[in-house]
C-alpha cells in the first residue's frame, strides 16, 4: 500500500514538472546550466563519465558495458532513456533502479530550485540523474544521450573519461538535419578535447568520415574497435548485437587494461535490455499464444533492416504483425523492409500517446504495399485475433514495447 502511495506521488510530481515547458524538445543548454548552478554544478564532480550517442544501439551497448564493468567488481551508475514501464528505469544506481523515495525527494528539490522556470521534461530527468549520481558515487557513470549530442541535456557534462558513438542513421531529421553528415556532426558534439573516442562500425561511410574528422579536429585519440568472437553467447538476440558488444568490450578495456576475457564472456551472456528483439516466454501474453512472440522497439529504417535480418535467419515462415507507430515515422517504408515475412497486420493506436497513428491511418498506408491489415482496438484485441499458431512480431515504437511489457506484467529491475 505504501509503495502504491509513493508511485502515485511520483506520478503527480512528474506530471507537475511536465507542464513547465510546452514543448517536449527544445534544444538549449542554458536552462539546465542555470538550474545546475543552483545545485553547485554536481556534473563537474562526477568521476569516470562515459558518454554514449548514436541512432541505434546506445541502450544495448550501455547494457553490455555495465555488465562487463560490474563483473569486474566496479560499481556503475547508468542513465538511459526512454523508460518502458516505470520512470525509475532511466536512473540506475549501483545495479538497482533508483527508489521512488529518492526520486521524489530529488525531483521536489529540482522543482523548488527551478522555481517554475521553463524547462523540458528531459532536462529535469537529466538533472535528477546527475544529482543522484553525485550523491551516490560509483566507479563509473554511464550517460546515454536522449536525442542528438551537441545540444542534448547530457552534454552539460564537460569532464568525460570516454565518448562512444554507436551506429548512425536517419532519425529525428526535423531536429538533427536531413543529411547524414549533419546528423553525425550533431552526435559528435559530445566529443571533448583529449577525451578518447570509440566509433562503432558504421553502415554509412559519410557518417564515419564526418565523425573521424570531428575527432581529429579536437585532437582526440580514436580507439580502434576490438571485435569479440561471433561464437560468444550474448544475452541479447540478433547478429547486430555482436557489434554493440564489441563496442562495449573496447570501452571496458579502456577502463580496465587488465580485463578478463572469461568474466567478459559471462557478462555478455548475462546482459539484458528489454524490448529489443525480446522473446516473450512468460507473462499474460503466453495465454494467447502457441508459437513464438517477439517484441521489438524498432521505429526507424535501420532497425527495420535488423529485424529483417533476424526474420531471415529465423526462417520459420510468415509472421503476424501487431504495429503501433508515432506520426513522425514513415510506417510504409518501415514495414516494406521486412514485408516479405508478414502474413497479416493488426494496426493499433499506442495507448496514451497522442502523437500515435490511428489504426485507420496505418491501414491506408500498409494496404498500399499490398498487405492485409485489420484494425485492433488495443493489444488484447489484437492478440485475440492473431492466430495462436502463427509466429507473432510486435513492433513500431518503444512506447508500444513499454505498453506491451506493462500488459504482460513483465517486471523490469
Amino acid at each position: 500500500f505504501n509503495k502504491m502511495i509513493k508511485k502515485h506521488k511520483l506520478s503527480h510530481t512528474l506530471n507537475r514538472m511536465f507542464s513547465l515547458h510546452p514543448k517536449l524538445i527544445d534544444f538549449d543548454l542554458s536552462r539546465l546550466k542555470l538550474l545546475m548552478k543552483k545545485f553547485n554544478n554536481p556534473q563537474n564532480r562526477l568521476q569516470n563519465v562515459i558518454h554514449i550517442a548514436g541512432t541505434n544501439g546506445k541502450g544495448s551497448t550501455a547494457s553490455f558495458l555495465k555488465e562487463i564493468l560490474e563483473y569486474h567488481k566496479l560499481s556503475v551508475n547508468l542513465y538511459t532513456s526512454p523508460h518502458l514501464i516505470n520512470f525509475n528505469e532511466r536512473i540506475r544506481i549501483n545495479n538497482k533502479l533508483i527508489s521512488d523515495e529518492k526520486l521524489i525527494k530529488i525531483l521536489e528539490e529540482v522543482e523548488t530550485k527551478n522555481a517554475n522556470n521553463p524547462i523540458t521534461f528531459f532536462e529535469i530527468t537529466t538533472a535528477a540523474a546527475i544529482i543522484a549520481f553525485e550523491r551516490q558515487p560509483s566507479d563509473v557513470n554511464i550517460f546515454e544521450t536522449g536525442l542528438g549530442g551537441r545540444l542534448d541535456a547530457t552534454n552539460i557534462i564537460e569532464n568525460k573519461k570516454l565518448t562512444i558513438i554507436t551506429k548512425i542513421g536517419f532519425d529525428h531529421i526535423e531536429f538533427l538535419g536531413e543529411k547524414i553528415e549533419e546528423i553525425a556532426r550533431e552526435k559528435a558534439g559530445i566529443f571533448r578535447k583529449n577525451t578518447p573516442v570509440i566509433i562503432a562500425k558504421q553502415k554509412n561511410i559519410k557518417a564515419r568520415q564526418t565523425l573521424l574528422a570531428c575527432a581529429k579536429n579536437l585532437k582526440t585519440e580514436i580507439i580502434d574497435i576490438e571485435n569479440i568472437s561471433t561464437n560468444t553467447i550474448l544475452g541479447l538476440s540478433g547478429d547486430h548485437q555482436y557489434e554493440n558488444a564489441s563496442t562495449a568490450y573496447t570501452a571496458a578495456k579502456k577502463i580496465l587494461p587488465l580485463i578478463s576475457l572469461s568474466k567478459t564472456n559471462l557478462a555478455l551472456k548475462q546482459a539484458n535490455w528489454p524490448g529489443r528483439i525480446h522473446q516473450i516466454r512468460q507473462g499474460k501474453i503466453i495465454n494467447y499464444r502457441n508459437n513464438i512472440t517477439i517484441l521489438d522497439g524498432a521505429h526507424n529504417n535501420d532497425s527495420a533492416y535488423v529485424l529483417n535480418q533476424y526474420l531471415n535467419k529465423k526462417s520459420i515462415g510468415k509472421w503476424n504483425l501487431i504495429i503501433g507507430m508515432l506520426k513522425n515515422r514513415d510506417v510504409e517504408n518501415f514495414v516494406k523492409i521486412f514485408k516479405n515475412h508478414i502474413n497479416k497486420v493488426f494496426a493499433m493506436a499506442i495507448p496514451e500517446v497522442e502523437s500515435s497513428y490511428s489504426p485507420d491511418e496505418i491501414i491506408v498506408k500498409l494496404k498500399k504495399i499490398g498487405l492485409e491489415v485489420l484494425p485492433a482496438q488495443n493489444l488484447e484485441n489484437a492478440l485475440q485475433h492473431a492466430e495462436k499458431d502463427i509466429p507473432l512480431l510486435i513492433t513500431g515504437s518503444l512506447y508500444l514495447a513499454g505498453n506491451t511489457l506493462k500488459f504482460n506484467e513483465t517486471k523490469i529491475d
